[in-house]
């Protein structure tokens, strides 16, 4: 997953830096991949209060917020950050598709009406939030660029991992 995720985020911030940020109606809250990455982690929170796992799905978004932070910022790196997590997450979504469309069993499990919806509202934010990052681009180097990909591709990666370690999963 991370590398996919590190792949498919290195493939939309790898374009050069893109326009400065428009004064439209999103820029205050530090354009669409903010709000994109707003909704997922509050459609993830969502699932964790309807799972009633809330620690598990705390700690799995925690790249999320840090990405979301970076991007009402404005950083130069905030694109880098949120495409390898909006590629992980839409990754995970179409995982959990394939597994209720009955195609393929990447993952198990059973899901409410509710979290299936959740499950589109997070895929949908993903593309949306990946479409800004590549429009956006980033002023950041090359080498910073690629560097924050990879860093969260594995911190989003570790949090997942976190997330089902007994210690954390059971609570």
């Amino acid at each position: 997953m991370s590398a996919l995720s590190a792949i498919i985020g290195a493939g939309t911030i790898a374009r050069m830096p893109g326009s400065a940020l428009r004064a439209g109606p999103l820029a205050r809250f530090g354009g669409v991949t903010a709000v994109s990455l707003a909704i997922v982690a509050i459609a993830l929170a969502a699932v964790g209060v309807v799972s009633h796992t809330p620690i598990r799905h705390a700690v799995q978004i925690t790249p999320v917020v840090v990405a979301l932070i970076l991007a009402i910022r404005r950083s130069s790196v905030a694109n880098a950050a949120a495409a390898p997590v909006f590629a992980f997450w839409l990754v995970i979504m179409g995982a959990i598709w394939l597994f209720l469309l009955g195609l393929a069993r990447i993952v198990s499990g059973t899901f409410t009406a509710v979290e299936i919806l959740l499950t589109i509202v997070i895929g949908l934010a993903s593309v949306v939030g990946l479409a800004a990052a590549y429009r956006r681009g980033s002023t950041a180097s090359a080498a910073v660029r690629f560097a924050t990909v990879i860093f969260f591709a594995i911190f989003q990666f570790a949090a997942m991992w976190l997330s089902v370690q007994p210690y954390i999963a059971r609570r």
